[in-house]
């Protein structure tokens, strides 16, 4: 018996192992998953500070900076909406197996 608290917490912060910790059908998917966030997060840790933004013709620094704060902001609540997802899901899998 899994317990439903630590699978949720495990998808939330690491999307995929909660379902590595269930085991059964998902085990191969969460794998998959897991792996790929590992490789997303550790690509943009190491790019972080290479990339720069380099204003588009027409724009000035401070609108293109704008508009990078906009799209920044959109992005954070999605991954957070994502995890949350996750972090559901394996409860209630992990719930069901019970």
């Amino acid at each position: 018996m899994k317990n439903p608290i630590i699978a949720g917490a495990l998808n939330f912060f690491l999307p995929g192992a909660g379902y590595v910790y269930i085991g059964g059908r998902r085990k191969k998917f969460g794998a998959i998953l897991l792996l790929s966030f590992i490789l997303l997060y550790s690509t943009a840790f190491l790019t972080s500070n290479i990339s720069t933004v380099i204003p588009q013709s027409g724009q000035s620094g401070a609108e293109q900076s704008q508009q990078m704060n906009t799209y920044d902001q959109v992005g954070t609540i999605a991954a957070f909406l994502l995890l949350f997802a996750f972090a559901y899901d394996g409860y209630n899998e992990a719930s069901r197996r019970k």
